[in-house]
């Protein structure tokens, strides 16, 4: 294998191209070189792929830690919220409203109101809002754009096409 990086190679590819255009080069010589080329050009995208391939190994094992470490820290966080309510709860059944020490002051702060909506379709129309969400149809743009006629055009939008991607099978 060539220690060649990728984008060189496809350098070569596009200057046997170019040659064989202008005519420089009998077709046997520029299919034995092209054929070396190609070679080269597949032994680098197997080993990208190779490589490729390894790291979606490496982020199954970061995606299973991801989820231990989540699920370890929501048991801290469970914990922790399990104490402060638990020692809410007993400052408030003793009267306890104000712990002072040095390093830090713990107070029960009293309750603020809330509404809790029982019947949404009862609550009086002066108390409701309305939300208005608009939406691009980008499927149905797609289709109308390319049953345009040749050289017309749609207001607001265009065609494009997207990135190549590689397909691995």
């Amino acid at each position: 294998m060539s220690n060649a990086p990728l984008y060189e190679i496809t350098g070569n590819m596009k200057g046997l191209e170019k040659l064989a255009e202008e005519g420089e080069l009998d077709s046997q010589t520029i299919d034995d070189t092209f054929e070396a080329i190609e070679g080269e050009f597949n032994e680098k995208a197997l080993a990208l792929i190779t490589v490729s391939n390894r790291f979606n190994d490496d982020m199954e094992i970061l995606d299973k830690e991801i989820k231990r470490l989540t699920a370890r820290k929501n048991v801290m966080k469970n914990k922790k919220d399990s104490m402060i309510e638990y020692l809410r709860y007993n400052m408030e059944e003793s009267g306890i409203t104000k712990i002072e020490c040095p390093v830090m002051t713990i107070t029960l702060a009293k309750g603020r109101d809330v509404v809790i909506v029982d019947d949404p379709e009862a609550v009086d129309e002066d108390y409701v809002e309305i939300e208005m969400v608009t939406k691009v149809d980008k499927k149905g743009l797609l289709k109308a754009l390319k049953d345009l006629p040749e050289g017309e055009t749609m207001e607001g939008c265009h065609l494009e096409k997207s990135k190549s991607s590689v397909r691995i099978k």
